[in-house]
């Protein structure tokens, strides 16, 4: 898949332009190498693939019209990151609002087949769901983005303490719910 960006040729000086025509080039290769794996951490935080191909959409989109102001290219990747990690959690207390004040009906009592060995993915992500959000952010970014723990202690705004024990935290919950559900 092939994404070419035009800019209008008006909208730059001459140096400008062949810089924005560089930068622009950049951005697209960003998008092509990167998509997979954001798009991967905002399915397993919002646990929806549509909302997260809409995040990821969202975040290549913001980082593409604000390249004018973009002082370090090689930091687009961080600041993708990022903006995925902001826009998930934006829609997750979009839908918390949602849930509070949408009328309670009925569940039904159906549960997906466990009779496979191993964790099956939709177990994985249904047990994901009931973690609190930052633990779920910590054990995502950590574990399945194979972020550092600086990285992830800088894209969440807190401590490398702080994800250490997210992560702890997250895994022994995930091991408890995984058990009920193996």
């Amino acid at each position: 898949m092939t994404v070419s960006i035009a800019l209008p040729a008006t909208a730059w000086t001459d140096g400008g332009l062949a810089a924005m025509d560089d930068l622009t080039a950049r951005l697209t290769e960003l998008y092509q190498e990167n998509y997979r794996q954001l798009l991967r951490i905002a399915v397993l935080l919002v646990d929806d693939r549509a909302s997260a191909e809409d995040i990821v959409q969202d975040a290549f989109v913001r980082v593409f019209d604000s390249r004018s102001r973009l002082r370090d290219p090689d930091k687009a990747l961080a600041f993708l990151r990022q903006a995925v990690l902001n826009r998930a959690r934006s829609i997750l207390r979009r839908r918390m609002v949602a849930k509070k004040y949408q009328p309670r009906l009925a569940t039904s009592d159906s549960h997906p087949d466990d009779t496979g060995r191993g964790v099956d993915r939709a177990v994985l992500a249904a047990a994901l769901t009931r973690l609190p959000r930052r633990q779920r952010e910590a054990v995502v970014l950590r574990y399945y983005a194979d972020l550092s723990e600086a990285r992830t202690a800088e894209l969440m705004g807190c401590s490398q303490g702080a994800v250490k024990s997210y992560c702890s935290r997250g895994v022994a919950r995930l091991s408890e719910l995984l058990r009920e559900r193996v």
